[in-house]
């Protein structure tokens, strides 16, 4: 159950489809890792899916693995998308990016309730040829 809801979860992410997600998501959920500006609660992931799209106008995203235990399910996602808009300060540039990120959602009366993540925006940085340094 929480598997099917996981991945429709990111079908909804991938389609922009805030309908889908006022479904599956609790309105009150806590974002672990919201990004600036990033309002709390169901809003805040509809404004983070709101700017991914913005970026990446034909994102899609793929569940490659799934952990599932207790009420926590862990999932690696690849991300695919064209790089039309602005992303983190960089313009859009045409590009075609993919994305790994892993995410953990905590599932509470069937609705995601609780979520982390991290993706590797470093990667996709170098793969639209932003200036990027390592860390000293």
């Amino acid at each position: 159950m929480r598997e099917r809801s996981l991945r429709g979860s990111y079908q909804a992410i991938a389609a922009a489809d805030h309908d889908a997600l006022d479904r599956r998501i609790d309105e009150d959920i806590i974002d672990h890792n919201a990004v600036p500006g990033q309002v709390a609660g169901r809003a805040g992931i509809k404004y983070w899916v709101t700017m991914m799209h913005e970026a990446f106008a034909d994102l899609t995203g793929v569940v490659e693995d799934t952990v599932v235990e207790g009420d926590k399910i862990a999932a690696r996602v690849t991300w695919h998308g064209t790089h039309r808009g602005d992303f983190v300060g960089i313009p859009g540039t045409g590009v075609p990016v993919t994305m790994q990120s892993v995410q953990i959602l905590k599932f509470t009366d069937g609705l995601a309730s609780e979520w982390w993540g991290t993706a590797d925006v470093f990667g996709v940085l170098r793969q639209v040829g932003a200036s990027v340094a390592e860390p000293a």
